[in-house]
C-alpha cells in the first residue's frame, strides 16, 4: 500500500512543467521557508514570540535528534534507490524513513500554533503540501513522511511538557538578547 500510494503521487511527477516546479521548490526550500518565518516570529512577536522561536527550534533540533536515532536502527532505502521513480531532485541515497524535512517542519509547525495563528497557520499549510512534495518529487514514501509529521507532533508535546526546564534557558537568552540591542 505504501508502495501504491507512492506511485499514484509520484506518478503525476515529470508531466506538469508548472506542478513540477511548485512541487521542487516546496521540497527543496521549506527549511529556509519555516526559518524566515521564525525569523519574523522573533522580531515582530515581542518576548512572547521570541520563546516561541526558541521552543520551535528547540523541537527541530529535538526531532532530528530522534531521527537521527531511529534511522541507526531502521535503515529503509530511499525510493529511487529499489524502484524506477520520477525523480525530480538530486537527493542522497541516505536513509528515507523518517523524513527529515517533515520532522523539523511538523515540530516547528506545530509549536507555532500556540505563537502567532496566521504565521502557524502558513507553517501548518507548509507542512502539509510539503509531506505531498517529498512524495511527489520521488525521495520519500508516504509513511516516511507521515512518520516525520508524527515526530514533529510528539516533539512539539514533549517541548512543551518540558516549559519549566526550558523556561530558564530561554529567560538567559532573553537577557542575552536584550544586552545586545541596547549595543
Amino acid at each position: 500500500m505504501n508502495y501504491a500510494i507512492f506511485q499514484f503521487i509520484n506518478g503525476f511527477a515529470g508531466h506538469h512543467s508548472i506542478l513540477d516546479k511548485v512541487m521542487i521548490f516546496i521540497a527543496l526550500y521549506s527549511p529556509i521557508i519555516y526559518g524566515l518565518l521564525m525569523v519574523i516570529q522573533w522580531f515582530v512577536g515581542g518576548d512572547d514570540g521570541k520563546r516561541v522561536s526558541m521552543e520551535e527550534f528547540f523541537a527541530a533540533v529535538i526531532a532530528l535528534s530522534a531521527n537521527f536515532i531511529i534511522s541507526r536502527f531502521y535503515f529503509e532505502p530511499r525510493p529511487f534507490v529499489t524502484h524506477k521513480v520520477n525523480l525530480l531532485v538530486k537527493h542522497p541515497s541516505d536513509a528515507s524513513f523518517p523524513s527529515d524535512h517533515l520532522s523539523g517542519g511538523s515540530a516547528i509547525a506545530f509549536t507555532q500554533l500556540k505563537g502567532n495563528k496566521l504565521i502557524g497557520a502558513i507553517m501548518m499549510v507548509l507542512t502539509v503540501l510539503l509531506l505531498i512534495a517529498r512524495v511527489y518529487v520521488g525521495v520519500h514514501y508516504p509513511v516516511d513522511v507521515v512518520a516525520g509529521f508524527v515526530i514533529g507532533f510528539l516533539m512539539s508535546k514533549l517541548v512543551k511538557y518540558l516549559k519549566g526546564i526550558l523556561d530558564s534557558l530561554e529567560n538567559q537568552i532573553l537577557k542575552i538578547w536584550h544586552r545586545f540591542i541596547k549595543i
